[in-house]
């Protein structure tokens, strides 16, 4: 957590008030300069079962939440961001659910997206082809683009295997979420609300070079899967996910390249040409590979040209 005054509140209100009471709360500080720590504290005051810890160092999330983890005492663990807020019988729920099935290692929240200055609420729908109940290898193949959430109450005993990558900031989050679903014996698409509030402020919204992480972040995703022995199936649908980012760089990069210095553009334009080199026509369904606008092209230059040229069309058609 991280200057998030002004949502704590709901976030801890939610799980404080949680109608299963067996719950052991940590918090991470991470090097707040508002009064985040502060109100923190007056939470635990009032409930022992809050536990409140800071970072030596303003570290990142993944990194915060690994310290949790290292401290965390209960067989089951789940995550929520300072500024969103979970169903009141949310855990009970899952709970229930790990009861009754032994085999279960995550169940996950039934995902509702709610826009921060309007507060609608907009649920998150799942395709009625995905099983309600699932290997976790299958349950990873959704979650590559989210077809399925990636927010869970999850077993610690296979949480706690795979630590988050601290090298990519949020994205390192991302990474480790697909690999513990991977690693899953059964997934469960639960029924308890996970209400996330999209704010404009938030780190994946913000215009830095740190937004380009994705693209490394992604690239070691591939990587550790394939290690896993995942399936053909599986690594198209990753670098088809990996595909439609470069070109969202891209955009990015040719938007708002002149707030970055002369150094930090050169770096990812290297960084983008380098990703563009993980790609062959193999790797990409021919849908896409020989599409208008998104096609294969001999060099990375040619196909950001490519993308500017999609850009001019859109702006035309608009």
């Amino acid at each position: 957590m991280y200057n998030a005054e002004r949502y704590l509140p709901r976030c801890m209100e939610s799980l404080l008030g949680q109608t299963h009471r067996d719950i052991e709360v940590i918090a991470i500080d991470d090097c707040s300069t508002d009064g985040s720590l502060r109100l923190l504290q007056e939470y635990a005051a009032a409930d022992p079962r809050l536990r409140v810890l800071q970072m030596e160092h303003n570290s990142g999330a993944p990194a915060a939440r690994n310290k949790a983890m290292d401290v965390s005492m209960g067989e089951l663990m789940t995550t929520v961001d300072a500024d969103d807020a979970i169903s009141l019988d949310a855990i009970e729920k899952a709970v229930r659910v790990f009861e009754e099935s032994p085999t279960v290692d995550i169940v996950t929240y039934d995902l509702v997206r709610i826009n921060a200055a309007t507060n609608k609420e907009i649920p998150h729908k799942i395709n009625p082809r995905i099983p309600r109940r699932m290997s976790g290898k299958e349950a990873c193949y959704w979650t590559l683009h989210w077809d399925i959430p990636g927010l869970d109450v999850v077993r610690s005993s296979l949480e706690k295997r795979f630590l988050a990558e601290t090298r990519y900031g949020q994205y390192g989050d991302e990474t480790t979420t697909h690999i513990v679903f991977y690693n899953a014996c059964e997934v469960v698409l639960g029924e308890g609300k996970y209400y996330y509030y999209q704010n404009p402020d938030s780190y994946t919204n913000k215009i830095s070079v740190k937004r380009f992480e994705m693209l490394e972040c992604r690239l070691s995703l591939r990587r550790q899967l394939v290690n896993a022995g995942a399936d053909k199936r599986i690594i198209r649908r990753l670098d088809v996910k990996r595909w439609h980012e470069l070109m969202k760089a891209c955009a990015l990069y040719h938007e708002y390249g002149s707030m970055f210095t002369a150094e930090e553009r050169e770096d990812l334009w290297q960084r983008m040409a380098t990703t563009y080199r993980t790609f062959s026509l193999s790797d990409l369904p021919l849908r896409l590979a020989f599409a208008p606008f998104r096609a294969k092209m001999p060099t990375f230059r040619l196909f950001y040209i490519e993308q500017l040229l999609k850009q001019f069309v859109k702006s035309l058609i608009r």
